[in-house]
């Protein structure tokens, strides 16, 4: 794991004043109450999702394996997704449904290695690391199972709902809930470390982000805008940026949210945050080296070059890790519920609303292939071993995919 650069003078945690806290069931009752009234835009305001265009498709993909978990996801609103980790043996893909039943698979041919029922309903998907696999519950539950078997190995209750994955470490294991807190559990017995709470505006959109462990620290994003970094041993706030403030004339135009998980790498943190900016952030000065006015709330990825994402209006970019300049924009999936990407030996992975996954090329977001692989929407990042792709869809699917061809200009 990474450490975070350790700063004495590192600028006191930005405490931000109390404002009026709803559950996410009245924000989100009064979102859709703004969105259908009079004062709100209009039906046939909101942007039809864009045709898909034929092209000539230079990878070809193929699907390895697949497998229906089911989903008692009645109001199609969990964004489930998987994990791939190391056992004896070979990568394993693990994966749940919104019943609470887990199933781990052999990554390569899609065999099933175990199976088991946590007995509550899942939300948050599958978090994961060294031999250890976490799931969290509808209503604060969180279960360790053994990598290797399955077997329950502890189940602790945070008291508030858990929508992204879990971040695990060797000793550690973070959340993010519902209800705006951080919580770091020890590993080991699931005994709750410590915790922090940030207030929750009266709207926000539905989802956390996942935080990331590292060595000696760990960092995470809240809803109204904030991304803090946290000593992991004592819970000590490091330091806090705003990555968006919010602004306009009422709740839904003030709505600011940091759903995307942050990226750290080489000494650099990047957050993402809806209706706010791209920030690069300096880990051992806490100091912003550069913003960009953009607004998403899926996850970013990069490689040596970029940073990768999928915006608001379900546009791809490409944005330059040294300086936050725009290398392209792609909008050819413009408002079809775009996932957060993947980036793969070149190529950028995604699905959409309608169960199709995309590929593009990473170095001037050209289309490289399409296929349909489920017929519900593909609400999170596809994930890999390295070798192949997986993606789950709404309705419980898992498909593995393997791509090959050409991915840089000749």
């Amino acid at each position: 794991m990474q450490h975070l650069p350790h700063n004495k003078s590192l600028p006191p945690a930005y405490r931000p004043s109390a404002r009026p806290q709803t559950t996410l069931l009245a924000a989100s009752l009064l979102a859709v109450a703004f969105l259908l009234g009079g004062c709100a835009a209009k039906k046939d305001h909101v942007d039809p999702p864009a045709p898909l265009k034929e092209f000539v498709a230079s990878v070809s993909t193929q699907d390895v394996w697949s497998y229906g978990m089911g989903s008692a996801d009645r109001n199609a609103q969990l964004s489930l997704t998987p994990w791939v980790g190391r056992a004896a043996g070979g990568s394993v893909l693990v994966a749940t449904d919104a019943r609470g039943q887990v199933i781990a698979f052999d990554s390569r041919t899609g065999e099933q290695r175990w199976r088991a029922e946590l007995g509550f309903a899942v939300a948050g998907g599958v978090g994961g690391g060294g031999d250890k696999v976490i799931v969290t519950g509808l209503r604060g539950e969180v279960a360790a199972l053994d990598l290797s078997n399955g077997t329950l190995l502890w189940k602790a209750d945070i008291g508030s709902v858990v929508n992204a994955p879990a971040a695990v470490g060797s000793l550690s294991i973070a959340v993010r809930t519902a209800d705006g807190r951080l919580v770091v559990l020890n590993s080991s017995n699931g005994e709750r470390l410590w915790s922090d709470a940030r207030p929750v505006p009266p709207l926000s959109l539905q989802g956390t982000s996942q935080p990331i462990l590292m060595q000696d620290a760990v960092l995470a994003g809240f809803d109204n805008g904030d991304f803090t970094a946290y000593e992991l041993g004592s819970g000590r706030r490091l330091f806090t940026v705003n990555v968006a403030l919010p602004s306009g004339r009422n709740d839904v135009e003030r709505m600011v949210d940091v759903d995307s998980s942050p990226l750290f790498d080489r000494g650099i943190i990047y957050a993402l945050a809806y209706q706010g900016r791209l920030v690069a952030i300096d880990a051992a000065t806490a100091q912003v080296v550069w913003a960009t006015k953009m607004s998403g709330f899926s996850n970013i990825t990069l490689d040596t070059t970029a940073i990768y994402l999928t915006d608001a209006n379900s546009h791809l970019l490409a944005v330059d890790r040294r300086t936050g300049r725009t290398l392209w924009s792609q909008d050819a999936l413009h408002a079809r519920g775009v996932s957060a990407p993947l980036v793969l030996n070149g190529q950028l992975i995604v699905g959409d609303k309608e169960g199709y996954v995309h590929w593009f090329a990473t170095e001037d977001g050209r289309m490289l292939a399409r296929t349909r692989a489920a017929n519900s929407a593909i609400p999170r990042a596809p994930v890999s071993d390295g070798e192949r792709i997986f993606i789950e869809a709404r309705e419980g699917r898992i498909v593995a995919f393997t791509s090959s061809g050409t991915t840089t200009r000749k």
